[in-house]
């Protein structure tokens, strides 16, 4: 996106920077680029260090004196075996024909150590009048040379390699080999293979060049009928479209719909959780149970409910609304939750925006906080809600940029003004910016497919902290 310098009025009237930006029509601004997928999988969020990795931390070790700025003549690999001399450079900045520096050089080290491809990386230097040869010499951790399946006949290798996450000439882990054993088995499960069994027969020990699956697939299981027991307040019907696992029902769609993902299983039993929870059943609890066919390809998913108590409310409040002409008579007579009301997640959570949009939203307090919280009594089944307001400052629209990615010529910043319901000076409402938004995605004059380009999307930035409007 080509981003102009963001600029801030100084005015009198205190204001915030009010940013429009909008990509052209995939037809203005060419073909749009591919964005590439993230990785398969990754390492655990915490680790202890590698020795060299808090070397590098503390700065990396001296690598020699020579003098930052000579022209490096050449740059030479050396002990390179499975890795190319190309890949190699392409982890690194620091290149013949251009001045040495050491830091660089440093991070380029750290760099390929990163790659978990080398275990160990030493530079070495020979100083000329004209220049310097860098050479560093490598000594290779195992690369992967195969990745193998056998057994494998209902899902074929492509499909198991695009899942596994390890191709040729990756770093050779057990490590790897595990997490990829671990996605495979997730595949298998959305598919409905619940009886896989898969073993790392090559890959899981250290030195291991080949990694290699040995798998069992089983049947494809499905569901030949799902049944719900325990509800006294809802219907089975109505349970049924909180989910997402289908029947057969009773034979009609034996082989379509019905597979037993039992992923899906456990996400489904906490969809009920949640459906119960949202409407005041906190202590509600969902398990489930299978029972097999003959067989074992068919069989009957029973989920199993135990209901609880349904809280309800004993008092409603607001606190922190120091906004005078927002009164706690005005604010409270604006909620749909009542006392004595059982709890309802839905209601709440429009009694919030409610609040946001149509009350501090519409006067300015752009950065309003209003946060509902349930605090339950010692009185079995009964609860307080609090809807706690952090109000924040209220502010003026002021400096309003226009961006547009693509040929903006094809579009007068005119047009988009047009299409916004805020003016500079104006007290900003938080529902007209969210009507200012749907007006460009409905405009057709800007892209709305994300794949494509980013959608129009209007941001709010604060000032410095002094520009502050007082009521």
């Amino acid at each position: 996106m080509i981003v102009a310098n963001r600029l801030q009025m100084a005015l009198s009237l205190f204001a915030v920077t009010f940013v429009v930006v909008v990509d052209r029509q995939a037809s203005a601004q060419g073909p749009g680029m591919g964005g590439g997928g993230g990785p398969q999988g990754s390492a655990p969020a915490f680790q202890d260090p590698k020795f060299r990795d808090r070397v590098w931390e503390e700065g990396g070790p001296r690598l020699s004196g020579l003098r930052v700025g000579k022209l490096i003549k050449q740059i030479q690999i050396v002990g390179n075996q499975s890795i190319s001399e190309h890949k190699i450079l392409s982890h690194m900045q620091t290149r013949a024909d251009r001045h040495y520096d050491e830091r660089q050089l440093q991070a380029d080290i750290h760099e390929l150590y990163r790659t978990d491809l080398f275990r160990k990386v030493t530079p070495y230097f020979a100083e000329y009048n004209d220049g310097i040869v860098v050479r560093l010499e490598v000594v290779e951790n195992p690369t992967v040379t195969a990745v193998v399946f056998h057994g494998n006949t209902r899902l074929d290798d492509n499909l198991l390699k695009k899942h596994c996450g390890i191709e040729i000439g990756d770093p050779a882990n057990p490590f790897s080999a595990d997490m990829a054993r671990q996605r495979l088995l997730d595949l298998y499960h959305e598919k409905g293979l619940n009886q896989i069994a898969i073993e790392v027969k090559e890959g899981n020990r250290p030195g291991d060049r080949r990694v290699f699956f040995e798998i069992y697939e089983g049947p494809v299981e499905r569901i030949w009928s799902l049944n719900i027991i325990g509800s006294n307040v809802f219907s089975e019907a109505v349970l049924k479209t909180k989910i997402k696992s289908a029947d057969a029902r009773g034979g009609l769609t034996t082989y379509t719909g019905n597979v037993a993902n039992r992923l899906q299983i456990e996400d489904d039993q906490r969809l009920l959780v949640a459906f119960y929870r949202s409407l005041g059943y906190f202590q509600a609890r969902v398990d489930y149970r299978i029972t097999y066919f003959d067989g074992g390809e068919f069989m009957d998913l029973t989920f199993v409910i135990d209901e609880g108590v349904q809280f309800r409310i004993n008092n409603v409040s607001i606190v922190g609304n120091n906004y005078a002409p927002f009164t706690n008579e005005v604010l409270m007579a604006a909620l749909e939750t009542r006392s004595g009301d059982a709890f309802n997640l839905g209601k709440m959570s429009r009694d919030a925006r409610r609040l946001r949009n149509e009350y501090y939203g519409r006067e300015g307090f752009v950065f309003v906080d209003i946060t509902p919280e349930p605090a339950f009594l010692d009185e079995p089944g009964m609860m307080d809600l609090v809807f706690k307001i952090d109000e924040g400052d209220r502010y003026r629209a002021g400096q309003i940029n226009i961006h547009i990615d693509g040929d903006s010529s094809h579009t007068k910043q005119s047009v988009v003004m047009n299409l916004l319901g805020i003016r500079e000076g104006q007290f900003i409402d938080l529902q007209e910016l969210e009507n200012s938004e749907r007006r460009l995605r409905f405009s057709q004059i800007f892209e709305t497919q994300p794949s494509i380009g980013e959608p129009p999307r209007v941001e709010v930035r604060p000032p410095d902290a002094n520009d502050t409007l007082p009521y």
